[in-house]
């Protein structure tokens, strides 16, 4: 919050939104979102990431089929919707696939679809699905043409900001030069953008993380594309793409945002920017999923949903529980981040001093999803985690693991202390 603050400040003291003006729109939200994820290195760990090579086999398939298909779209000269997901929305359930992303009223409807990248060797699992909705890995084709020309313009940008506004941002540790290259960026991807969306016939955006997509949406705003957001993650007070102190014409955000239920339409509200009109709660469909009468296992189990990193923390309070679990005849379930690799499973297993009461799902041994064993847990227990309002959402409750300085969830803690409660051992859930 102290961050979200200063860069509140840079908006309405400073004037960040228009010095960072490009024809009839900002590159501001860029700058906002490097500024803060660069104040985080030291407080938030990464998630790991696999070694998968987008220059693989896999990952050349994959560009030569989303080629194929955008040019269909081309071809095709009927107005539609279109859907700008995220490949880490996909996922399989009962043997069907899904993308957990996807609105109701367009579940069923024929559709331009396109996908951000994931790894290709994730993307390959779910290829059938990709075939037969016809889904253009939007990034394969961009990103490389992005490469080459922020290389040839990075040196050409002819930004001028505010003295005053250069200094206070140097203090968060960005230099102009920085703010120049990510600026360049912004108008290099714009204008590959507005290219690569030229040929089509657009009646209705969807799309999926609208801060992280800024240049697609000043496509979008110019053609007036109504744009709707669909919630990821987390949004409102916490989140640096949902807090601006001031409104105006030019930011890149979306008419829209449909959110999972009313809790983040409140919170969306309490951020200030989007009003009450503009938020819409539409579900979530991983909520529906849920089989209400499935029992997980024959035992009552914790639920520890892992955030890519804080390994040697984990390893500790698994290691000093397991007397405390055998004491109470319960086990702890470990589930992993996605981007969690085989190599750091191996590592926290061969730390574990006991099994006994400990099961570390990987790909093979998770049969559920997430939400299914948050919803069977007696308890859920993360470090932080959009996971965490899952559980709020089937608990009412999550517990988290008070181990990191500057936690984002401290907002949370504080504000809804019955709720979101820190803990330092399992013992503080269930005595």
């Amino acid at each position: 919050m102290n961050i979200l603050n200063k860069l509140s400040i840079l908006e309405s003291k400073y004037n960040a939104i228009d010095d960072f003006k490009y024809k009839n729109t900002t590159s501001w939200i860029d700058i906002k979102n490097y500024i803060y994820s660069k104040s985080l290195n030291n407080v938030v760990k990464n998630p790991t990431q696999n070694s998968s090579s987008f220059l693989s086999f896999k990952g050349i398939k994959l560009l030569v089929l989303s080629l194929i298909f955008y040019i269909s779209y081309i071809f095709n000269r009927k107005q539609k919707e279109i859907y700008i997901g995220a490949g880490s929305g996909l996922f399989e359930f009962n043997n069907r696939i899904y993308d957990s992303y996807l609105p109701k009223e367009i579940r069923d409807s024929e559709i331009i679809y396109m996908m951000s990248a994931d790894f290709p060797e994730t993307l390959c699992k779910y290829k059938s699905y990709l075939k037969n909705k016809k889904v253009v890995i939007y990034s394969f084709l961009i990103a490389p043409l992005k490469m080459i020309f922020i290389k040839i313009f990075k040196n050409k940008s002819k930004l001028k900001i505010d003295d005053a506004l250069a200094k206070e941002i140097e203090k968060l540790g960005v230099n102009e030069d920085e703010l120049k290259y990510i600026h360049t960026k912004f108008i290099v991807t714009y204008w590959l953008y507005k290219l690569f969306l030229y040929p089509l016939k657009i009646k209705k955006a969807y799309i999926v993380s609208t801060y992280s997509n800024t240049e697609l949406i000043s496509v979008l705003k110019e053609k007036n594309i109504e744009i709707i957001e669909i919630q990821h993650g987390l949004i409102g007070t916490t989140h640096r793409g949902y807090n601006y102190a001031i409104s105006s014409d030019i930011l890149p955000t979306p008419n829209k945002v449909y959110v999972y239920d009313k809790f983040w339409k409140q919170e969306l509200i309490n951020a200030g920017y989007y009003s009450d009109e503009q938020i819409k709660i539409d579900g979530r469909l991983k909520y529906e999923l849920i089989d209400k009468k499935l029992e997980v296992f024959d035992f009552d189990f914790f639920v520890f949903t892992g955030q890519g990193g804080f390994f040697d923390d984990i390893i500790e309070l698994i290691n000093s529980s397991i007397e405390y679990l055998k004491d109470k005849n319960l086990k702890l379930l470990y589930i992993p981040h996605p981007n969690e690799s085989e190599k750091d499973l191996n590592y926290l297993k061969s730390q574990i001093k006991d099994f006994y009461n400990i099961l570390v799902l990987d790909k093979t041994s998770k049969k559920h999803t997430t939400e299914q064993y948050i919803y069977n847990c007696i308890a859920h227990i993360s470090v932080y985690s959009s996971c965490h309002f899952d559980a709020i959402y089937y608990k009412d409750k999550t517990f988290v693991y008070d181990i990191m300085s500057e936690n984002p969830m401290q907002y949370y803690i504080e504000n809804f202390p019955k709720q979101f409660i820190p803990i330092k051992s399992l013992k503080e859930i269930y005595d």
